[in-house]
């Protein structure tokens, strides 16, 4: 089984995530749907965490950043196999320029 971790900006990405639906939109009961979605999203990659392709980008492609998503999402992440460690880099709205976000 491989340890999940998450950089602070994916913790922050969830917080402002959470924040927004709970308190912008008033919608308490989908802030907490859609934090569990993606934390249950999350923690299905200890099993299996290559059964998600590899990004679209060449730059990105290169260093192993591997995409999924839940509900309107992406999850962006990397699979150290050495450490046997899921690196979870960033949760990002799937209209955000990620490919530019990811770069920086």
């Amino acid at each position: 089984m491989v340890n999940i971790l998450f950089t602070e900006p994916a913790e922050q990405d969830l917080l402002d995530i959470e924040y927004h639906i709970f308190v912008d939109l008033c919608n308490p009961q989908a802030a907490q749907r859609i934090s569990e979605g993606i934390l249950n999203t999350v923690d299905s990659l200890a099993e299996y965490p290559e059964r998600h392709p590899l990004v679209d980008d060449e730059l990105l492609r290169r260093v192993g950043i591997r995409m999924t998503y839940f509900d309107n999402y992406n999850i962006f992440y990397y699979h150290n196999k050495e450490d046997n460690v899921v690196y979870i880099i960033r949760i990002l709205y799937h209209k955000t320029d990620w490919m530019n976000i990811l770069k920086r």
